[in-house]
């Protein structure tokens, strides 16, 4: 066995094992060690924080990071160029946020930060380098990859990108950093516009990827972003509206992007009329 082989085994073994590190740590938490999440959250909550309802969307971010575990597994993936040049990222999300998992409810706050950016930055460097690959080989990614590898990255992402941001305001109120009122209030607004902003940069430069990436990542960003209006409208008006605004730019290119994706789409299919092909 060669030595690029192995290192592909090793890769793709990673994977497989960090997805299942996430799930387990998550379940595993609680079951048996009693680490609760969301009762650590409570106990430091902040205005950005979202409805409870909000995490379930970890449910489908789980399930779709054990298929992408599974499909870049397979042994006919094993030399995949767009594989071998994400997998190792991927593979370190997976297990950044299974740690991050312990982290969190044992209130080891810093470190969880330290450890969400960290998360942040391998979805980073994976989803941008899936879409730039693209963009300069000028190949689209077949059918399973659109699916298996895209969605989750993008789905991902997005609600890390947002967990990211929040994080930052649970630890400051966890340290005394932030302790109410105005203050507090003025730190979410800056937290969920620059998040707005954020969203809006990485779907616009992801529309040359699938859609299936960049329309998951916007979906994972506005669901948060909602659930922040739903849970914040009685406790703040300026992160409530903050929010609201927030959200504009993602809907705005979202909405531009996918339209013109439709316009160019429907062009190609329009048959030339006679003077035309004259």
């Amino acid at each position: 066995m060669n030595t690029d082989n192995r290192y592909d085994i090793v890769r793709q073994v990673a994977n497989v094992v960090g997805a299942l590190f996430q799930v387990v740590a998550g379940s595993g938490g609680v079951l048996l060690l009693g680490l609760d999440i969301g009762q650590v959250s409570s106990e430091n909550s902040t205005l950005v924080v979202p409805a409870d309802y909000a995490f379930t969307i970890w449910g489908p971010i789980f399930l779709l990071c054990l298929v992408y575990a599974v499909y870049q597994a397979l042994p006919v993936n094993r030399q995949s160029p767009l594989l071998r040049r994400i997998g190792w990222f991927t593979a370190g999300a997976f297990a950044f946020n299974g740690l991050w998992e312990i982290l969190f409810p044992t209130r080891q706050f810093l470190l969880a930060l330290v450890v969400i950016v960290c998360i942040f930055t391998c979805m980073a460097f994976a989803y941008l380098r899936l879409v730039r690959d693209i963009r300069r080989s000028q190949l689209s990614l077949d059918r399973a990859e659109r699916w298996l590898v895209a969605l989750p990255l993008g789905l991902l992402f997005g609600w890390i990108t947002a967990a990211t941001l929040v994080s930052f305001a649970t630890t400051f109120v966890a340290l005394g950093l932030l302790g109410g009122g105005i203050g507090e209030a003025i730190f979410g607004v800056a937290l969920l516009l620059i998040g707005g902003l954020l969203a809006s940069a990485v779907i616009v430069n992801g529309k040359a990827g699938p859609v299936q990436g960049y329309l998951a990542y916007a979906v994972a960003v506005l669901w948060a972003l909602v659930a922040v209006v739903v849970n914040q409208y009685d406790a703040s008006i300026l992160t409530t509206g903050a929010a609201l605004v927030a959200a504009v730019p993602v809907i705005t290119v979202l909405v531009r992007i996918l339209f013109n994706g439709w316009s160019r789409q429907r062009e190609s299919h329009t048959p030339l009329s006679p003077d035309a092909s004259t």
